[in-house]
């Protein structure tokens, strides 16, 4: 199983969410999403988007290349945190 696939399951099941309650947030099929997590379709990159918005994590934590699910905002301006924020 794909890092993309683990990560995806678990943050939906963080959230308490089953696979339909998922797919209707993101205006897709229970069935599509499903494929995400069998690894049997990857997401394009506006999907990939997408869900990094649902669960408020970078694309890179939903693609395993990041360990942690938060962003470091050390060293930002306040506006550089004004529109992260925003």
């Amino acid at each position: 199983m794909s890092a993309f696939a683990n990560r995806l399951r678990e943050l939906r099941l963080k959230f308490y969410w089953n696979q339909s309650q998922l797919a209707k947030r993101a205006h897709v099929s229970t069935s599509l999403i499903s494929s995400y997590e069998k690894s049997e379709r990857f997401p394009s990159v506006d999907m990939l988007i997408k869900l990094s918005d649902i669960f408020c994590c970078s694309t890179d934590y939903l693609l395993g290349l990041e360990h942690d699910r938060t962003l470091n905002i050390d060293g930002l301006s306040d506006r550089q945190l004004k529109l992260v924020t925003e």
